[in-house]
C-alpha cells in the first residue's frame, strides 16, 4: 500500500531564517517540494535542511539560494532522509511565497 503526503503552505518571509515547511520524509522514498515567489516585487532567500534522523543533526541539502519575484523553484528529492525544513528569509524585502509538496512510498 503506497503512503502519499501532500499539501500546500502559504506566508511571508522575515529578516531571519524561518521555516516554511517542516516535513517528516521518514516512509517517503520520492519527495517533491515547489517554492514560488508570489510578491511582485521583492526576492526571497532559501535553503533546505536535511536529517537523518528527525531530532538529530541537519545538514544543508541545498545551500542559500535566492528566487526573484514570480520565480518559482522545483526541488525532487530521492535521498532517504528523516526530515526535511525548508527555510526562507527576506531577499529584497517581506516577499509572500506558497510552498506545495508531495511524496510517496511504500
Amino acid at each position: 500500500m503506497w503512503k502519499v503526503d501532500k499539501g500546500t503552505k502559504n506566508g511571508t518571509t522575515t529578516v531571519s531564517y524561518a521555516s516554511a515547511l517542516d516535513w517528516s520524509v521518514e516512509e517517503l522514498k520520492e519527495k517533491t517540494i515547489v517554492l514560488k515567489n508570489t510578491h511582485g516585487s521583492f526576492s526571497l532567500n532559501y535553503k533546505l535542511l536535511a536529517y537523518a534522523y528527525a531530532d538529530g543533526i541537519g545538514g544543508e541539502e541545498i545551500g542559500e539560494t535566492t528566487l526573484g519575484a514570480g520565480e518559482i523553484a522545483k526541488i525532487q528529492l530521492v535521498k532517504q532522509w528523516a526530515r526535511l525544513v525548508l527555510q526562507v528569509n527576506d531577499g529584497s524585502g517581506h516577499a509572500s511565497y506558497q510552498v506545495d509538496y508531495i511524496g510517496q512510498g511504500a
